[in-house]
């Protein structure tokens, strides 16, 4: 996520900033220009960017709610909820306080993954505005013992425990699951991994070399869940797979791996942006330490050439500050491998919007919905 600055004044601002601390001007985040702007209210309500000639904005309706959403809607549109709020298609019960706090952090967190979505051009759409390929989130909250809420994918709908916006439970499954990673922002990733296989990769020439990498997806699901509960995954499993989780069945490999590429993909850009550069950055030593038979592309390459150490450092950061690693994981060549994939996926799905969009189409990349591919963390279907 790369640094802003109040338009107005200069100020360094935070993502989720809602207002400058300096000047008090009004701000708020542009998503089709992914562009966080400084705003004076005018006396008809409506907020003008300090930027000439960028047109008139309203906040999103929920930025007066308990979401605090910090998002912006162009004052001609008819819909007063923003990009990112149109996706919730439910919410626990707002009566409660902890359904509240739930609510935010959850919102907070769907709008860093949407942050990236947009940077990569994936296509991103409502279960409103697409009730056949549109994308919808169920922020539960579990009231009988009996119906468990599992975070989980199903055919575009997203399905997110909203206990896991609590850092203290969401702590205590991360070690009742002996996961070594678990957070808001990791549950977006992932599951949205399942979402953009449908959307991407089934039905789609990258279906083939999908499966000579992470294998045929069509063995049945439910049995490999059954049986990863059961044993686990193999000793060594890091020779091929980014996690644990991954080995269960080629569609969580492929969500886990879809979320790493997001991890990296953030970072790396963070770090572009804050202009950090450390021992390392496209060196040729660490360049040496991939060998010729992980067929990894230039391009890919050279994230990884970057990526290796800042993860280092990061970890290393984390460990001075007594916390455990931040990214406590180490990737194979074949990880690596099913990354330059997603890579691939992404890179494509990107080009054909932009030729899309300069021909004046809007783009559609292929059909969703149909197939279960999974539920992600967390245990079977809902």
């Amino acid at each position: 996520m790369r640094q802003y600055r109040c338009e107005n004044c200069g100020q360094p601002l935070y993502f989720s900033n809602d207002s400058c601390g300096q000047c008090g001007a009004r701000v708020g985040f542009i998503p089709k220009d992914r562009q966080l702007a400084s705003f004076e209210v005018l006396p008809d309500g409506t907020h003008r960017r300090y930027v000439p000639d960028a047109g008139r904005w309203n906040p999103c309706v929920n930025y007066t709610s308990a979401c605090r959403c910090n998002w912006m809607v162009a004052a001609e549109d008819s819909n007063a909820l923003c990009l990112s709020c149109r996706l919730t298609a439910t919410l626990p019960d707002q009566s409660l306080p902890e359904n509240q706090v739930a609510w935010e952090r959850l919102e907070s967190a769907k709008r860093n993954w949407l942050y990236t979505i947009l940077g990569l051009r994936l296509p991103v759409r409502s279960r409103f505005d697409d009730p056949e390929r549109g994308l919808a989130f169920h922020f539960l909250r579990q009231l009988d013992a009996d119906q468990p809420v599992l975070t989980g994918h199903a055919a575009g709908e997203i399905t997110i425990n909203a206990a896991e916006s609590d850092p203290v439970q969401r702590e205590r499954s991360k070690h009742e699951l002996l996961e070594p990673y678990r957070t808001l922002l990791g549950h977006f990733r992932h599951e949205s991994g399942h979402y953009y296989w449908d959307l991407l990769v089934r039905d789609s020439r990258f279906i083939a070399p999908f499966r000579e990498l992470f294998g045929d997806e069509r063995r049945d699901y439910g049995e490999a869940l059954q049986r990863h509960y059961r044993e686990g995954p193999a000793p060594d499993w890091q020779r091929g797979f980014v996690s644990g989780y991954a080995t269960m069945h080629p569609w969580e490999d492929w969500a886990e791996t879809w979320a790493h590429y997001l991890h990296m993909v953030d970072l790396l850009n963070t770090a572009r942006s804050w202009e950090l550069h450390i021992g390392g950055f496209g060196d040729q030593k660490v360049a040496a330490e991939i060998p010729p038979a992980a067929r990894l592309s230039d391009e890919f390459a050279q994230m990884v050439h970057e990526w290796v150490p800042l993860t280092l450092l990061a970890n290393s950061l984390s460990r001075s500050l007594g916390h455990e690693d931040i990214y406590p994981f180490a990737l194979s060549y074949l990880a690596l491998r099913k990354m330059q994939f997603v890579h691939d996926v992404v890179q494509a799905a990107g080009a054909s919007a932009a030729a899309e969009v300069a021909g004046g189409v809007e783009i559609i990349p292929a059909a969703a919905g149909g197939r279960d591919p999974g539920n992600g963390r967390g245990g079977a279907r809902r």
